[in-house]
């Protein structure tokens, strides 16, 4: 039995959906690919508290294994430090306090970098 190519597009949708089930805050999808070599995407969301945030983590990195058979190559960070990260090579999940995303603005930082919301907006519009 062959193992079927998960792409990272599905992986971020997947990670977007599982946060925002877990009630994660402003999550946004960032098509990194033309940009860097870091990753194909990041995944950012927002946590209200440690306890959520290691219930994120933890629910993300179980769900997508049992749902798409992928696991973390790294996971940094823990609740207390306010920012949690889990890298899955090709996308790259960032679980944050609200301060640590104000204090950070990714978004900011990689402003020319396109929202998987708005790619799939205007992909929809071509149809």
């Amino acid at each position: 039995m062959t193992k079927k190519q998960v792409t990272s597009k599905a992986i971020a949708e997947f990670c977007a959906k599982e946060a925002e089930e877990k009630k994660a805050l402003d999550i946004v999808s960032i098509k990194m690919s033309e940009l860097t070599t870091i990753a194909d995407y990041f995944v950012l969301c927002t946590a209200q508290s440690e306890p959520q945030m290691r219930a994120l983590s933890n629910w993300i990195q179980k769900s997508i294994f049992e749902e798409l058979s992928v696991k973390p190559t790294k996971v940094n960070g823990e609740s207390a430090s306010k920012w949690i990260l889990i890298d899955f090579g090709a996308v790259i999940v960032h679980i944050m306090t609200p301060e640590m995303r104000d204090r950070y603005q990714l978004e900011k930082l990689w402003g020319d970098a396109p929202k998987l919301e708005d790619l799939q907006k205007l992909e929809d519009l071509s149809k």
